[in-house]
């Protein structure tokens, strides 16, 4: 018999009519606003309108329709327009918390669900821990969106972040929500499984509690799951180990307590699900490491039904990707997942797509949904499983119940339930019901594509005490491989001397136009009856000359078979030299006794033959066997290949074709030259010889052409190219070999004085020369040491002729300048030297200063202009005697300058 256990308690008592729709586990919504909604099809859609943004827990439900109701990070719960439902936020849950919420109907009672949350201390720095809580939502208020009406009602102060929820019973109306803590709920070691019974009337506070002394988890991480037929358990514990139980349904105890091991080094444990059939296990495993270029995890397979689990583990997949989480689909797929790290996700689910089948067949395909912009990261949401418990209605080669199976068109298929006496079965296909004369089966005859899709069965015992039954099937209905009768065509090589006998060595490979079909050849219907096939079709020498029919055979992925004819043609040709030899190319190699170059296969065959296939071989025999083509670029030095040109598979000729290596030219060219771009241009010239010129200046990144012959006058800096060729004659063909040196020409200039500053009538006088212009620039003050800054110190007062100084040659730049000052004594003895005093540095500038001067009892003794000659030390014609005597000079510019100086007698 087959076992019959509730799929949703409020629809199987309260309106046993829907439970057909099967659509509470619809819609989901996690990570960073990505979604998915699974069609009646099988088919999943991505959602772009959730409002989610949590790293782990996360939780939805919808209607028996497949109409989303409400949706949670186990702290907001978000309404069916996405909006916060009315008192909807503040849960006790938390996003980085592995299964942060779980949402459970109430028995009999369309309107009301029970939120439980699951908050985490593995964050708790700053906030409080509340441990598991549950909250009441009310659909039937806030116009049908719902409104949260009891909230955060506690039920252990301390737990592990794992929720699992499980139909009890039809008969009982009641489920049961487990999770994993202390026996009493408080901190410490985790060994106890609660399973607290919700009923008609509401949460019972008391849970049934399963105690394993043996057990010692530290690590509240990690997801926990139930069979769809609530017969065993899974606890996934990080690197406290992966666990397995038995459940009985009716008592809410585990039994039977099994750690699986897991090989390898990602042995963390975090996600898990269980088959559809409850005989495989799935488990995503880590290496939990703390940095992120060191994540690395594996997706693992068990069989249940292995005489030792442990052993019978399969690595679907291993990469460097983060922990994640696993959860079924209502399309019987399992999906994963592939976060980078914990704070970066990817726009990605991975797929389980046929989980009842063992190892590789389960068929694992990573990046198989894209979400868009979405990020899923490492949570999914669960669910109450009993809602995803279908009983399968195909069978497979080995006489096993599946859900999923892959036909060929025109093959026979029976889905097929239990026959029960006076129960009532309704069918639909796709989410349409159709009528089915034969009840309890469904004959499928001559398979086409119209009978894919995913048919569902709803088995109504009409017997209250028994159970309403799920069954569900997804059928793909693959085409068969596009099947031709072929004809290949075969070129072999005739002369006078050695005429062709019929034979040649076929390619039979080269049939294969879809590489994900296999082809199998045989030689007569009968070998291709007796399955005795050709051993070698790379290289199958025909047994009939000239003509001869084979038949073949193509399987595609699917494995749908087709089968054919081809009839093989021997063509006798002759060798003849290609119009177009030689094929000339030019050295790349000129320092090597034997010249090579590429030879550009391509874009001579296009030329030379288009519309026709073509490939090149090194020898006749290669061509024969049509093995070892050459490169489409071929680096040869001289030689002779052969051509085989083909029209739809078919050989059309033979040709040689002669490949000559012409040298490029040689030469040198100086790298690096200046120019004055204020003076002449400097003229160069190309070694002469040669077939042609080029010049080519670099100008924004592009190479511009300036000249075609062997000179060129060059006036300003930059890089610059110079090509020369050499044209090459052939037996009537010819290329021009060019070679090109790149050389720098720097710009320089005079120098342009902008501004000489000078800082005079003081202690230290200086002078700064600031130039602009091309070039590089060195200073003098007297045309003879130069130096390369343009500041000087500790100039003498007096007049100077500054120089600056183009390094590159470009000539030099001079001016005049005058430093103020005045000498500290004169000695007016009529000697010559000395007899008057004066400032110094002023009178061949255009300066006019008046210059006061006192004796030391500040009595003015003489006043003069900066242009006049100086004094003579006189006052009223009269000598004075030696002394110190000051100064005042009066610029017209309103500036003032003191000082004092001896007279000497």
């Amino acid at each position: 018999m087959i076992k019959r256990t509730t799929i949703i308690i409020v629809l199987c008592l309260a309106f046993p009519t829907l439970i057909f729709g099967q659509g509470e586990t619809s819609n989901w919504y996690f990570g960073n606003g990505a979604g998915i909604s699974f069609n009646s099809n099988g088919s999943v859609k991505v959602k772009n309108d959730g409002q989610l943004n949590t790293a782990e827990g996360c939780a939805a439900i919808s209607d028996p329709f497949g109409n989303l109701l409400f949706y949670t990070d186990g702290i907001t719960v978000y309404d069916q327009d996405h909006q916060v439902m009315e008192n909807g936020s503040g849960l006790y849950g938390n996003p980085s918390s592995a299964q942060s919420a779980i949402i459970v109907p109430q028995p009999g009672n369309l309107e009301v669900f029970y939120i439980f949350t699951a908050d985490t201390e593995s964050s708790k720095a700053e906030t409080v821990y509340h441990g598991l809580n549950y909250s009441t939502v009310n659909l039937a208020l806030n116009g049908g969106k719902g409104a949260v009406v009891e909230k955060n009602l506690p039920l252990l102060a301390h737990s592990s972040e794992k929720l699992a929820a499980i139909a009890k019973s039809c008969v009982e109306q009641s489920i049961w929500l487990l999770t994993l803590a202390t026996s009493t709920g408080s901190k410490g070691t985790l060994n106890t499984y609660h399973a607290f019974e919700i009923t008609n009337t509401g949460v019972s506070k008391t849970s049934v509690r399963s105690t394993f002394e043996d057990l010692f988890i530290n690590d509240p991480r990690g997801y926990l799951k139930i069979t769809s037929d609530g017969t065993r358990i899974a606890s996934a514990n990080m690197a406290g180990g992966l666990f397995l139980y038995d459940f009985d349904l009716e008592t809410g105890i585990l039994s039977n307590q099994h750690r699986l091991s897991i090989s390898g080094s990602n042995k963390a444990a975090y996600g898990v699900e269980f088959s559809p059939n409850g005989r495989f296990l799935y488990a995503h495993t880590s290496k939990d490491a703390t940095e992120d270029a060191k994540h690395f995890s594996t997706l693992l397979q068990y069989d249940l039904q292995s005489s030792n689990i442990s052993s019978s583990q399969v690595v679907l997949d291993d990469r460097s990707i983060f922990r994640g989480a696993l959860q079924l689909g209502e399309n019987g797929k399992i999906y994963r997942t592939i976060a980078k790290s914990f704070s970066e996700g990817t726009s990605f689910l991975g797929v389980i797509n046929i989980p009842n089948e063992k190892g590789l067949a389960a068929r694992y395909k990573h990046d198989a949904i894209a979400l868009g912009s979405n990020m899923a990261m490492q949570g999914l949401p669960p669910f109450v499983q009993s809602f995803l418990n279908k009983t399968d209605l195909l069978t497979d080669g080995n006489g096993e119940k599946v859900g999923v199976r892959t036909i060929c068109e025109g093959d026979d298929l029976r889905l097929e339930a239990e026959a029960i006496a006076n129960a009532t079965y309704s069918w639909k296909k796709d989410g349409v019901p159709f009528s089915n004369p034969n009840g309890h089966y469904v004959q499928i005859s001559g398979a086409s594509n119209h009978d894919s899709g995913r048919y569902q069965l709803k088995i109504d015992p009409n017997d209250p005490m028994e159970c309403t039954i799920i069954g569900e099937a997804l059928i793909e209905v693959a085409e068969l491989p596009e099947i031709d009768d072929l004809v290949l065509t075969q070129c072999v090589i005739s002369s006078e001397d050695s005429p062709a006998d019929g034979y040649a060595v076929f390619n039979l490979n080269q049939l294969v136009e879809n590489e994900d079909d296999t082809f199998i050849f045989y030689e007569s219907l009968q070998s291709q009856t007796e399955n005795n096939q050709i051993t070698n079709p790379g290289n199958y020498t025909n047994i009939f000359p000239y003509q001869q029919t084979i038949f073949y055979s193509a399987v595609n992925e699917a494995g749908c078979k087709g089968s054919g004819e081809i009839t093989l043609q021997v063509n006798p040709t002759t060798l003849n030299e290609s119009v177009l030899s030689p094929l000339l190319t030019c050295s790349t190699n000129n320092d090597d006794t034997l010249l090579k170059g590429i030879f550009d296969l391509e874009s001579f065959a296009q030329k030379a033959y288009p519309g026709l296939e073509w490939a090149f071989y090194a020898n006749l025999t290669d061509l024969e066997h049509e093995e070892n083509a050459l490169e489409r670029s071929f680096v040869s030095d001289d030689t002779t290949i052969y051509l085989r040109l083909e029209g739809d598979n078919q050989c059309l000729g033979v040709e040689k074709l002669s490949l000559g290596v012409m040298p490029s030219p040689i030469f040198e060219f100086v790298e690096t030259l200046e120019v004055c771009t204020d003076g002449t241009p400097i003229e160069l010239e190309a070694p002469s010889g040669y077939d042609s010129y080029a010049w080519y200046r670099n100008d924004t990144e592009q190479w511009q052409k300036i000249g075609e012959t062997n000179k060129l006058s060059v006036s300003q800096g930059g890089t610059y190219s110079l090509e020369v060729g050499r044209l090459h004659k052939s037996e009537g063909q010819q290329i021009m070999c060019l070679t090109t040196n790149d050389f720098v020409v720097i710009s320089s200039s005079r120098a342009v004085f902008q501004e000489i500053q000078i800082e005079d009538n003081s202690s230290n006088n200086t002078i700064e020369i600031i130039t602009s212009g091309e070039g590089h620039y060195e200073y003098s003050l007297n045309g003879i040491t130069y130096q390369d800054s343009g500041s000087f110190e500790g100039v003498d007062a007096g007049f100077y002729t500054v120089f600056a100084r183009d390094k590159n040659g470009c000539g030099i730049t001079e001016e005049g300048v005058s430093v103020m000052g005045f000498p500290k004594f004169f000695t007016p003895n009529g000697d010559g030297l000395n007899d008057e005093w004066q400032l110094i540095g002023v009178s061949q500038n255009d300066i006019t200063a008046r210059i006061s001067i006192f004796d030391r009892l500040g009595k003015l003794m003489a006043r003069l202009e900066a242009n006049e000659p100086g004094w003579d030390g006189t006052f009223q014609g009269k000598r004075l005697p030696a002394s110190d005597y000051w100064f005042k000079v009066d610029f017209d510019d309103g500036k003032k300058f003191t000082g004092h100086f001896s007279l000497k007698r």
